[in-house]
Parts: structure tokens; C-alpha cells; sequence
């Protein structure tokens, strides 16, 4: 057991908080008192409640660097200068022993704090290619710990792999129960389709194209804005806790997001994964790569190909 204080900072998109979540858990096993900052963003604040966390909220709702609008490049630094006041003040009265940070916009203000302050702070990057301020923190002599055996854009890290949850397998019929779908075929193949947290249209309509030429299959969506059926394609709500979703799943299709990559090779599951094209430095595809070496249930498809070529690819990989 130990009584040290940790903060955790993680926000964005449920790649960044999830691996955060688990992580942090862990720790307080061991005994830790752990507090979780995160950004201003509806969606995690979903996120961590889902989990039984109350996080600590900095005004902060995303990079300066992450939009073009000039309006609101000026507003985000505002609430850059906010929440590095605001984390200075919380720190203080936290008082922790260690920092750790999962990468994104929300790391930034934890970071520079944490460095005046002389408080020993770690980074963990998901992908193989490091966001900005993951490069940023190399530079200022940052401890780096990754999720993958690369991580271009730093020289010194040391690879870990990425904390995901348990497999919790459940039963194909309470599952599907679960999560709504109690009429479904239980006998048929089950397609699943994860577009990542923020959900994905292109991705979305490439797929529903593809449900309609593999007639024997069941197709079920996650992160729909609303729960609907079409023939056999069923979209569903997002899913915080994925055990029944991951627990129905022949074949997964998502994209190369770190941390779902990281829970398909966790679960072991056959995985078609789809590299989002608009991901900054390619990042999905080449996290896509790595993943298709360490797995050997792995194939990687091209959103620009063919519904008919990725009908093919899922019933071969079924077979």
C-alpha cells in the first residue's frame, strides 16, 4: 500500500481517457489518492461519470492549434492562460506526489505547472506518431512512456503498451439484452462497427453499404445519435462500458485510434480496422501498421476502397 497523491490529467476523446481511467484505478488499489483533470467538453464528463468519477474540470474545450476559426484560436489562448492559473491553484491545494498526463490539449497546462512546481510528471502517448504536446514535453525533458514499440517525433521514451480494461465476456443473449438488441439473430455472425467516441460518417455510410451486400450477417453500429434498425444494420447509443458490445462481436471494423487498437488485441478478437485519412501526421494509419504486425486476427482497408471489396474481406475473415 502507499499514500501517495496522483493527478491525472485526460480528456478529449475516450482513446485519451480510458487507458487514464484504467491507469488511475490501478493506483488506487495500491492505496493512491487520485484526482482526474479533464477538459470542459460535454463528452468527458460522460466519459468519466460513466466510470463513478467526478473529474476536475479546467475551462478548457481545446487546442488553439486545433482550429482555424481566428475567433476562436483568440478564445481558446484565453482559456489556456485560465487554466494554467486555475491547475497552479489546484495543485497547490492537492498537493501531489506525482502527475501523470494522457497526451491531448488537457496536458498542456498540468505540464508547465508541474515543471515550475518541481513535481515529477509522466506522459503517456497512445499512438505511434506523438501529438504536440507529447513532442513538447520530450523537449523539456519529460518522462515519455508509450503504447506502441514506435513513437515518431521522440527519441527517448520507454514502451509500455497501452492500460485497457478487462475482457468481461458475457453471454451472447444477455448481451445483446444489454444492449438492446433482444431481436436479433443470436445464430447469425455479428459484425460490430466502432467509429471511435466521436462517432464517424464516413465510416458510418461505408459500412451501411457494406450491411446490405452481406445478407446473412448482423451489422450493430456504435455511437449513434439514436438507437434505429435498417434491415440488418442496427445503430445503437454509445456504450461506455463496450464488455456486451466487444462480448456479441464476430468481427470488429473500427478505427486505428491507439486505445481501440490496444482493447481489440486485449480481447483478441478478428479486427478489420479502417485508418481515418483526416488523422494529423497519418497517425491512424501507422498505428494501424504496428497493429497488424502483433496481431495475426488483423487486416487493415482503405475508407476509400469499395463496399464491395470490404464485403468480401468480412465474410473471408469469418470463414
Amino acid at each position: 500500500m502507499n499514500n501517495k497523491r496522483v493527478i491525472i490529467a485526460s480528456g478529449g476523446t475516450g482513446g485519451h481517457i480510458f487507458p487514464a481511467i484504467v491507469f488511475g484505478r490501478e493506483l488506487e488499489k495500491d492505496g493512491a489518492k487520485v484526482s482526474w483533470l479533464c477538459g470542459s467538453r460535454k463528452l468527458e464528463r460522460e466519459i468519466y461519470n460513466a466510470s463513478g468519477i467526478e473529474p476536475v474540470i479546467l475551462p478548457l474545450e481545446g487546442s488553439p492549434m486545433g482550429t482555424k476559426s481566428i475567433t476562436k484560436i483568440f478564445s481558446r489562448i484565453s482559456d489556456v492562460i485560465r487554466s494554467l492559473r486555475f491547475t497552479s491553484q489546484y495543485i497547490k491545494s492537492f498537493k501531489p506526489d506525482e502527475i501523470y498526463l494522457f497526451g491531448g490539449y488537457i496536458s498542456f497546462a498540468p505540464m508547465i505547472i508541474a515543471l515550475m512546481k518541481k513535481i515529477p510528471v509522466t506522459l503517456h502517448e497512445q499512438n505511434t506518431v506523438a501529438g504536440r504536446v507529447a513532442r513538447l514535453a520530450s523537449r523539456l525533458g519529460v518522462r515519455i512512456i508509450t503504447g506502441w514499440p514506435v513513437c515518431e517525433g521522440i527519441k527517448n521514451f520507454t514502451y509500455t503498451g497501452i492500460p485497457v480494461r478487462d475482457p468481461v465476456r458475457i453471454p451472447r443473449h444477455e448481451a445483446l439484452k444489454r444492449l438492446g438488441l433482444e431481436n436479433i439473430n443470436v445464430n447469425a455472425k455479428i459484425v460490430c462497427v466502432a467509429g471511435g467516441s466521436l462517432g464517424s460518417g464516413p465510416l458510418r455510410d461505408l459500412l451501411t453499404k457494406t450491411a446490405a451486400m452481406c445478407e446473412d450477417c448482423e451489422f450493430i453500429f456504435l455511437s449513434s445519435k439514436e438507437k434505429h434498425d435498417e434491415g440488418n444494420a442496427h445503430y445503437i447509443l454509445p456504450q461506455w462500458d463496450t464488455n456486451p458490445f466487444y462480448s456479441v462481436c464476430d468481427v470488429l471494423v473500427c478505427r486505428s485510434g491507439g486505445s481501440t487498437l490496444a482493447e481489440a488485441l486485449k480481447w483478441g478478437m478478428k479486427t478489420i480496422t479502417i485508418p481515418w485519412p483526416g488523422a494529423m501526421d497519418n497517425h491512424q494509419y501507422k498505428n494501424a501498421c504496428e497493429f497488424v504486425k502483433l496481431s495475426e486476427n488483423a487486416h487493415m482497408f482503405s475508407e476509400n476502397d469499395s463496399p464491395e471489396n470490404l464485403s468480401r474481406l468480412i465474410k473471408n475473415v469469418l470463414q
